[in-house]
């Protein structure tokens, strides 16, 4: 038997812009919400994006207007209850803070304050 699929997590990769030392800081509090809590990395599967637009990734699932990052987008079907929902029809989460309660809300982890 097949396990469900798990909902995508994109975060950029770090060391863009000029000089290549920026990073997402939303992208970061989710991998240091990681550290936290290591079960929640095995809820999702994590695909680290290039920062460039447009993000074909997200586009293709979410639209061009959704390219933001990070982005825990859900599987094909799976409208989790709060959720907002692309034009696409998939179900998405675009804010860090947000992506981490939702973790740690529906997998019994810690959430933040």
């Amino acid at each position: 038997m097949n396990a469900p699929a798990k909902p995508k997590l994109f975060l950029l990769k770090p060391g863009y812009g000029d000089d290549a030392n920026q990073f997402c800081p939303d992208c970061a509090l989710v991998l240091g919400y990681f550290q936290y809590e290591p079960a929640m990395a095995q809820a999702v599967e994590i695909e680290l994006i290039a920062f460039a637009r447009p993000r074909a990734p997200l586009v293709a699932l979410l639209g061009e207007a959704l390219q933001n990052s990070p982005a825990l987008v859900f599987p094909d079907g799976v409208r989790p209850a709060g959720v907002a929902v692309a034009d696409t029809g998939r179900a998405y989460i675009n804010d860090g803070r947000a992506i981490c309660r939702w973790l740690g809300n529906n997998f019994g982890g810690m959430t933040p304050s």
